[in-house]
C-alpha cells in the first residue's frame, strides 16, 4: 500500500528489536513494524511499540493494523471482508480489554481497561471520510486493484474475495466439527439466513473493539460481547497500546468462533491496509506535524498515572507530598541532598543489571502477561510474588518485564538482588535504595525523607 519504498534504516537504537519497512503515503512518512512472527497478544504489541519509539523519536501517531474477529448482531450486519474501525462512544475510546477487571460484590466481572481515545487529527479524518463515503464509493477497490497490478502473484495468495459461498454465519450454539480445518462437514442447516449483498465492494463499521490475550472461537462468548459492550469485533493486540495514541482497524477474517479458519485472512488484511491508506489521504500531513511526538505524550501520562507503578499500588500512596500546603516546602528542599546507605549495583538502571540476560522473544509471554496486567491494576494487591527454584528464570522475567516499563517511562524504583554479592544479597540497604530512586523519580517526595528521624532513615542498614 505504500506510495513510495524508502531505503532501511543504516542503524536503530541498540535495544530496539523490530524490523522495519519504511516509506510514505500520500505524503505522510510511514514506519511499518509487525509483530514477531507467530506472536500475539497485548504484551507483545507493547513491546513493539517501545521500541518503535526508541529509534523513531518523533512518531506523532499509530494505526493497529490486522485482522479481527466478527461480531455480527441484528443491528450490525458484519460479514467477511468488512473493515471495523475504532471509535470512541460514550464510555470508552473505541476498543475495551475485556479480560482486564476485577470480581466485586455477588461475582459480578467489572472490566477497567479500555483505550484512550485516537488523536484529533485521526477523529476529524475519520470524520471526513464517512461523510465522503455517504455521496461517493470508497476507494478501497480501486487500492487493492493497483496492488494486485503492482503485485499479481498476492491473487495467487488469496488476496481477493473469497465468495459468499464461503462466508458461513453459524448459529452461536453449533460447534465446528473437527474432522479438518475448513466447515466441508459442518451442517449448512446450522447458518443465519442473511439477506445476500448487491456487490462485493467494502462496508466499512465504527465502533468498539474488544481486546485481550485469549484468542475467541466460541459463538456465545462473542455474543455475550457484542451484547454487553457493543463490541463489533474482537482481536489480540490493542490492549497492549493503552497509552500510544492510535487508532485500531481490522479486516474482519472469521466470526471469532469455533469455525474459524484462515481462507480469509490475507484478503481481510489487504481491505484494512487499504482503508488504512485511504484515511491517511484525508488527512494533511502539515495537520499531523501540529500534534505532539507521542514520546512526550506517554512520558506526561505514564508520570501522572503511574507515578509509584513498581509497586502496583500508586492508589494506595497518600503522602503529604501530595497535599497543595506542603508543595512550596518540598520545592525548598528539592535540591537538598540525601545521605542514604544505597547499593547503586542493585538499581535497575546500572550496568550490572543492564548487561544481564533477558526472555528471548516469544517465550515466557504468559507470565509476562500476568505480570504486565497485574502492574495496570490500580485496585489489585500492592505486592506480585514470583516465586520458584534456583535457577528457574525469575530474574530474567523480572529484569524484562522492567525494560518493558522503563521504555514506557513507567519504572520508578526497582532493586536487584543477586547471591554472593557483598550488599546485593540480603535486605539491608533495600528500602534505602528504593528510597532514593523515588525521590529522584518524584523530587516532592524528598520532603518525606527529610522530615524523617536520621535513624528512620539508616533503619536496618548496621548503621
Amino acid at each position: 500500500m505504500l506510495d513510495q519504498i524508502h531505503p532501511d534504516l543504516p542503524e536503530q537504537d541498540p535495544a530496539d528489536h523490530n524490523n522495519y519497512i519504511l516509506g510514505h503515503i500520500q505524503g505522510h512518512n510511514i514506519v511499518i513494524a509487525c509483530l514477531p512472527a507467530g506472536i500475539h497478544g497485548t504484551t507483545t504489541a507493547a513491546t513493539v511499540a517501545k521500541d518503535l519509539l526508541r529509534t523513531f523519536k518523533s512518531i506523532r501517531f499509530g494505526l493497529l493494523v490486522g485482522i479481527g474477529g466478527g461480531a455480527p448482531s441484528r443491528t450490525n450486519d458484519i460479514r467477511l471482508g468488512d473493515v471495523v474501525v475504532s471509535q470512541p462512544t460514550g464510555t470508552s475510546g473505541g476498543a475495551i480489554q475485556y479480560d482486564r477487571g476485577k470480581t466485586v460484590q455477588d461475582g459480578e466481572f467489572q472490566r477497567t481497561g479500555s483505550l484512550n481515545s485516537p488523536p484529533q487529527v485521526l477523529l476529524t479524518g475519520l470524520g471526513r471520510l464517512q461523510a465522503e463515503h455517504m455521496t461517493k464509493d470508497s476507494k478501497i477497490p480501486q487500492y487493492l486493484s493497483e496492488l494486485v497490478q503492482k503485485s499479481p502473484k498476492m491473487m495467487k495468495k488469496k488476496f481477493s474475495y473469497q465468495g459468499s459461498s464461503n462466508d458461513c454465519l453459524y448459529q452461536a450454539e453449533y460447534e465446528h466439527i473437527e474432522r479438518d480445518s475448513t466447515c466441508d462437514q459442518c451442517e449448512r442447516t446450522h447458518t443465519i439466513q442473511r439477506e445476500a449483498r448487491d456487490d462485493t465492494d467494502p462496508v466499512i463499521h465504527y465502533g468498539t473493539i474488544a481486546s485481550g490475550n485469549q484468542v475467541i472461537k466460541h459463538g456465545k462468548t462473542r455474543d455475550q460481547m457484542a451484547k454487553e459492550l457493543g463490541a463489533l469485533c474482537c482481536e489480540m493486540e490493542a490492549a497492549g497500546l493503552q497509552d500510544f495514541p492510535c487508532l485500531v482497524v481490522r479486516g474482519i477474517c472469521d466470526y471469532a468462533d469455533s469455525h474459524k479458519n484462515k481462507l480469509w485472512q490475507e484478503y481481510a488484511a489487504a481491505k484494512a491496509a487499504a482503508f488504512t491508506k485511504e484515511l491517511l489521504s484525508v488527512i494533511r500531513p502539515n495537520r499531523v506535524l501540529g500534534e505532539k511526538p507521542i514520546q512526550e505524550l506517554v512520558s506526561v501520562v505514564k508520570f501522572r498515572s503511574n507515578s509509584l507503578l513498581s509497586t502496583g499500588a500508586q492508589s494506595k500512596f497518600h503522602s503529604p507530598v501530595c497535599r497543595p500546603s506542603l508543595m512550596s516546602k518540598s520545592r525548598m528542599l528539592q535540591d537538598r541532598p540525601i545521605d542514604l546507605p544505597v547499593i547503586y549495583e542493585a538499581r535497575y538502571d546500572s550496568l550490572n543489571v543492564k548487561d544481564s540476560p533477558r526472555c528471548e522473544i516469544g517465550t515466557r509471554v504468559r507470565i509476562q502477561d500476568i505480570i504486565y496486567h497485574w502492574t495496570e491494576d490500580d485496585s489489585g494487591e500492592p505486592l506480585f510474588w514470583l516465586a520458584g527454584p534456583a535457577g528457574t528464570g525469575k530474574s530474567t522475567i523480572a529484569r524484562t518485564i522492567a525494560d518493558t516499563l522503563d521504555g514506557e517511562n513507567r519504572l520508578v524504583s526497582g532493586y536487584f538482588f543477586k547471591r554472593g554479592e557483598q550488599g546485593r544479597n540480603d535486605t539491608i540497604r533495600l528500602f534505602p535504595t528504593l528510597a532514593a530512586q523515588l525521590s529522584e523519580a518524584i523530587p516532592a517526595f524528598k520532603y518525606c525523607l527529610h522530615n524523617l528521624p536520621e535513624t528512620s532513615l539508616r533503619l536496618g542498614t548496621g548503621c
